[in-house]
């Protein structure tokens, strides 16, 4: 039995389409945290990764509110795991569950704010408000 051109170019492409696939790797996505961001000491199983959602990041815009919650966007009055979210302001999102109780995430790492003045000096905020120059 002899083979045409056209059946071993075939047979060469689907050799090399498949080889990729097979070593293909999958790429971390650059925006996420690190491991070690969900491996703290807030766990009540000793296991070492936390319970329950973690509050990643805040978006607050003119006309766009959303929340990072375990990296997946809530937009404010979406469902997050059947829990509605409610309020966010820049250090907090509220998450109402089905059953009207509430749960509070935060962000517990430190912020600084820069604010700048209108001659161009900046100054920084702390999360407790204070402003040092």
């Amino acid at each position: 039995m002899k083979m045409t051109f056209n059946q071993l170019w075939q047979i060469g492409a689907t050799c090399l389409l498949t080889l990729n696939t097979v070593y293909a790797e999958a790429l971390r996505d650059p925006t996420q945290p690190p491991p070690a961001f969900y491996n703290q000491a807030h766990s009540t199983d000793g296991s070492g990764l936390l319970d329950g959602p973690v509050l990643q990041s805040i978006i607050l815009g003119a006309n766009h509110h959303a929340a990072i919650i375990n990296g997946q966007k809530v937009m404010l009055g979406m469902k997050y795991d059947g829990a509605t979210l409610i309020r966010l302001n820049e250090r907090e999102a509220i998450l109402r569950n089905p059953d009207n109780t509430l749960k509070i995430l935060t962000m517990d790492y430190a912020m600084q704010k820069k604010i700048l003045s209108t001659n161009g000096q900046a100054s920084f905020a702390k999360k407790s408000g204070q402003i040092k120059q």
